[in-house]
């Protein structure tokens, strides 16, 4: 039953939703900033929008594909619909309590969101699929504790778009024929899956490479995202019974919540 519940979770990208909020609070808390309820409401809304609206189109246009997650979402299109129209709706009322400053951030980054929902397939012909979401996703959750803090620490987020880029490309890797059944374009799809592995394992060590020049609850917790990775592609046959890799791979961006206690 509570596995069921959690799959279900994974197919609607709650998972992904809760990690982006967990994040963001823990950035927060380490930058010394504490935005109102609103701001972690209006993250973790439009982060399940993009990632359902994503879903919808990919369930519209994979009419082959027996993937769970699109079947989930081509089966049950029209509640998912309302829901995200209700979602959109309590959002757009939510933007008239959050500071100035956010709101036009937030607009930029919501921009950049749709740039990518219209020209996906584009970017992954060119690579750049993973990196661009990598990107918006970290500007996104570090948005908040840069600009209500005045701190601007580029360590931090190249860190984190390292971190979001390998697990996107560690979830193409492990899913690469999955991919091609369904004509899906991913960067696991367009090189190599040796080069791939090289790059990913060269990613992870610049990222502990830069995370280790720095003692901190930050960097400790880049450093243990970055090992997770690194036995997740040392390890793929482990990780691949009951699609651990993917419960695991997410679980990184829950991490934050054991950091707290230390």
């Amino acid at each position: 039953m509570i596995g069921r519940v959690y799959r279900t979770a994974q197919i609607l990208s709650l998972d992904i939703v809760i990690g982006a909020v967990i994040l963001l609070r823990f950035f927060c808390v380490q930058f010394g900033v504490a935005p109102r309820w609103e701001v972690f409401v209006l993250l973790g809304g439009v982060v399940w929008l993009i990632y359902t609206a994503d879903h919808l189109r990919d369930a519209e246009h994979k009419i082959r594909s027996s993937r769970e997650r699109y079947l989930f979402h081509k089966e049950h299109r029209k509640p998912l619909v309302v829901v995200a129209g209700i979602v959109l709706l309590v959002l757009s009322i939510l933007v008239f309590f959050i500071p100035l400053v956010i709101f036009l951030g937030g607009l930029a980054l919501a921009v950049f969101s749709f740039i990518y929902l219209i020209m996906q397939h584009r970017l992954s012909r060119f690579l750049s699929k993973e990196l661009y979401v990598a990107l918006v996703y970290s500007a996104g959750i570090l948005m908040v504790p840069f600009l209500l803090s005045q701190t601007y620490r580029w360590d931090v987020f190249l860190l984190l778009v390292l971190l979001t880029f390998i697990n996107l490309s560690l979830f193409s890797w492990y899913e690469k024929d999955e991919d091609i059944r369904d004509k899906f374009q991913s960067i696991a799809t367009e090189l190599n899956g040796k080069k791939l592995e090289k790059i990913i394992l060269l990613l992870i060590s610049l990222g502990l490479a830069i995370a280790l020049l720095s003692i901190n609850l930050i960097a400790s917790y880049f450093i243990a995202g970055f090992v997770i990775y690194a036995l997740m592609i040392i390890f793929p046959d482990w990780f691949r019974l009951s699609h651990r890799y993917r419960a695991i791979g997410d679980g990184v961006f829950l991490l934050p919540i054991l950091f707290e206690w230390m």
